[in-house]
């Protein structure tokens, strides 16, 4: 089917869905009067064909829940993600190949390069039992759209207001935004009164999604199908999401049938698993991802040619290729190597110690820099990894005290530490999501920097729609390489093992867990 949208808008229906596929449609689709090809909206009704959910699935996680706090627009890691995603609610969703299409919003129109109605969906109860409205909404979007905001899903928002009119919302950005789409696909509504009474979140999330919040033993996160859900009803009744620190272990308890997933695993766990017929590898099962060694700009780090003396003190393709046995791709600029706007920079950061000792004598250390650094087990290999990294800096003269903490202590003070490994995800599939680390409250509370000449490239690409966006958003990446604003080591390959009981099992290209309601369990 094709649309005839009116000029200066894109309008997407209950049966009229633009089929804009990954993150593409934020390069080639956004500017105003573009003619789109439509798809067909998911069938609300489908639950009728569905006898009801049933079963149990455990999720098995390297890493715990940031913190016992329930606010999704905080949700910074994979289990906080995994929670938001089933017990929240989006405007919009993303299907398995990044298409986006209606959600709480039952339709949505681009009016202009700033400006967007939807119309939403009536009917929708909170697990609480109350209503939800156009007045939640506005208040989910203002709350990320406020640019003094420092939550972690601010990096999904830019500055711009909501307002309702009955169950109408229009949003309406500053300037011209890019990811607009993608973000509301991902962005979870929440209800007004917990805006308004943000310690609510200490005790429970209060959604509207397909799971309902049962319980947290600081192991377990334990959720249960939503009896009364609008949409397409569940096919599993409980989904437990259990963290098992050690790889090993996790791995133990997949393949004696303890759990039925085991997420971002690393080659050993795929070699163990492989000629297994019990269980599928699934690769590429998330989000545009990379792992980096984060640098806080304090101290030695805050001057450039330290930083980019470790570029090149590290051998990340022999990191790769020894110890990650080139599971992920390496890539030479800030962004991942598959995701739209990539292109190597001119500056490969080669692996060069002489030039590394160089850069540290200009900046005047001459063997006698010392840095700390925490490990864990939070990306596959870390240790190994962390290793290498120190043997190498040791190479050119730079001292590295290593602490060795437990994954949940990790995540919460790797800004006590000159150097962490850690991973970056797009949240919405899209770069800007990524860039957004390194810039503003943001990017002093992640990497204590504060570059003014960043900004405005940053800004710049998240302004721009249409084909140009691709070309603006290689300007801003390939700054942050060129300045070495942190070490980028590879892509991250989200390669998930599932026991094969669990029937139909899908992931979008996002962080959660939000296709989880089309699987069943034998």
């Amino acid at each position: 089917m094709k649309l005839e949208p009116k000029a200066g808008s894109r309008k997407r229906g209950v049966s009229q869905v633009a089929v804009l596929v990954s993150g593409l449609l934020l390069l080639s689709a956004c500017s105003s009067g573009a003619t789109t090809v439509a798809g067909e909206a998911p069938d609300t009704d489908a639950s009728a064909a569905v006898a009801g959910p049933t079963g149990q699935i455990i999720i098995a996680n390297g890493e715990p829940i940031t913190g016992a706090y329930y606010d999704p627009h905080a949700a910074f890691g994979l289990v906080d993600a995994q929670l938001s995603s089933l017990v929240f609610d989006t405007l919009l969703m993303m299907d398995e190949t990044g298409t986006v299409q209606p959600n709480v919003a039952e339709s949505y129109e681009q009016t202009s390069d700033t400006e967007m109605t939807l119309t939403i969906r009536s009917g929708i109860k909170f697990h609480d039992g109350s209503d939800l409205t156009a007045d939640d909404v506005v208040a989910s979007i203002n709350r990320l759209f406020d640019p003094e905001s420092t939550l972690a899903q601010t990096l999904l928002a830019a500055p711009g207001e909501a307002v309702a009119d009955g169950n109408v919302v229009t949003i309406t950005t500053v300037k011209p935004f890019g990811p607009l789409e993608n973000s509301l696909a991902v962005i979870p509504i929440v209800s007004a009164e917990d805006v308004a009474n943000p310690d609510n979140w200490n005790e429970r999330p209060n959604g509207s999604g397909p799971y309902v919040f049962v319980s947290n033993d600081g192991t377990d996160i334990v959720v249960e199908a939503n009896a009364d859900y609008w949409g397409e009803s569940p096919g599993i009744q409980t989904v437990i999401l259990r963290y098992i620190e050690d790889a090993q272990a996790r791995q133990s308890a997949l393949l004696s049938g303890q759990v039925d997933v085991s997420t971002r695993v690393g080659p050993d766990e795929v070699a163990g698993a492989e000629g297994n017929s019990d269980i599928s590898i699934v690769s590429n099962a998330g989000p545009p991802a990379q792992i980096v060694s984060i640098w806080q700009h304090n101290g030695a780090l805050g001057d450039v040619r330290v930083r980019q003396a470790l570029a090149y003190a590290i051998d990340r393709e022999a990191i790769g290729s020894s110890i990650m046995r080139s599971q992920n791709a390496v890539g030479f600029n800030s962004v991942p190597t598959m995701i739209p706007g990539y292109k190597d920079a001119a500056n490969k950061f080669s692996f060069d110690p002489e030039k590394a000792r160089e850069l540290l004598a200009s900046a005047g250390y001459n063997d006698d820099l010392t840095l700390t650094m925490s490990t864990s087990s939070l990306v596959p290999k870390q240790r190994e990894i962390d290793q290498a990294i120190v043997a190498y800096l040791n190479d050119v003269g730079i001292t590295v005290d290593v602490t060795q903490l437990e994954v949940g202590e990790f995540r919460t003070t790797y800004g006590d530490y000159d150097v962490t490994l850690n991973t970056l995800a797009s949240f919405n599939n899209d770069p800007s999501f990524l860039l957004g680390f390194y810039t503003g409250g943001i990017g002093q509370a992640v990497f204590k920097v504060d570059e003014p000449d960043y900004g405005p490239l940053f800004e710049k690409q998240r302004e721009t729609v249409g084909d140009a966006r691709m070309a603006r958003i290689n300007e801003a990446s390939t700054w942050v390489w060129d300045n070495a604003i942190t070490g980028f080591l590879s892509d991250e390959n989200w390669v998930f093992l599932v026991n094969n009981r669990v029937e139909n099992y899908v992931r979008a290209p996002l962080v959660g867990e939000p296709l989880l309601v089309r699987a069943t369990v034998k």
